[in-house]
């Protein structure tokens, strides 16, 4: 399969609100690290502190039910992972 740069993906977080409250953003972010290194074969998955902002924008305890993510290659199997900005 041939690699792209920036690969667009929308990460459903349903699962992560089924769960307790208490550290659900937290959770959350491992899921979309999780969800990352799956997919990509990541070794290492850096995460854009504005994402993880948006996914608990909130509280903590109330986390968004999608993100759409960007996904890019930094290095040999380093990917960073950014909130995909829409454009009008």
């Amino acid at each position: 399969m041939k690699e792209k740069d920036n690969f667009e993906m929308v990460i459903n977080l349903r699962k992560i609100k089924t769960g307790k409250r208490t550290g659900r953003s937290k959770r959350a972010v491992k899921f979309v690290r999780k969800i990352v290194t799956r997919h990509f074969n990541a070794d290492k998955v850096v995460i854009d502190p504005l994402l993880a902002k948006s996914i608990s924008k909130n509280g903590n305890d109330k986390v968004v039910s999608k993100v759409r993510v960007v996904v890019s290659k930094v290095g040999e199997k380093i990917y960073l992972v950014r909130l995909a900005i829409k454009s009008r």
